[in-house]
């Protein structure tokens, strides 16, 4: 049977079902790919917000030693410390006679942050004055 023993609307049934197949498949694609972005931007909402807790509880374990430093000039911290959902972990070194390089890193989930302040040691009659030379983040890290 050929396209001329067909009735003239059973040509364009045929027409309309492949239009309607192609249409259908197209809006497929074009839904998956929307949900595929979608999904990475949520992705990356999460770690964005990951990465900020990192950021401020960095932020945290620096004033935290801060503070002992200024009580005590030899305070060491040791080991890591937990707060809220996160950590901290803080080393304290010193550079030169007086002067402090402080390193926090903060972790929350996949983020890591790491904050580097550089204190200079100021002894007054009758407190213990810290003197901020430098304050700066490293690079993100994912775990």
């Amino acid at each position: 049977m050929s396209n001329k023993d067909l009735p003239k609307g059973g040509r364009q049934a045929g027409l309309v079902l492949i239009t309607v197949v192609f249409v259908v498949s197209v809006l497929s694609l074009l839904g998956v790919a929307i949900l595929e972005m979608m999904t990475a931007e949520l992705k990356k909402a999460a770690y964005f917000k990951e990465s900020a807790k990192a950021y401020y509880l960095a932020e945290a374990g620096i004033h935290k030693t801060l503070t002992a430093l200024k009580k005590d000039p030899d305070h060491r911290p040791n080991g890591a410390e937990s707060l809220g959902d996160g950590s901290f972990e803080v080393s304290v070194e010193e550079i030169s006679p007086g002067r402090l390089k402080v390193t926090s890193q903060g972790a929350a989930g996949r983020a890591k942050e790491k904050l580097t302040v550089t204190v200079e040691v100021v002894a007054g009659k009758e407190e213990i004055n810290l003197k901020v030379i430098s304050w700066k983040q490293e690079g993100k890290e994912e775990l």
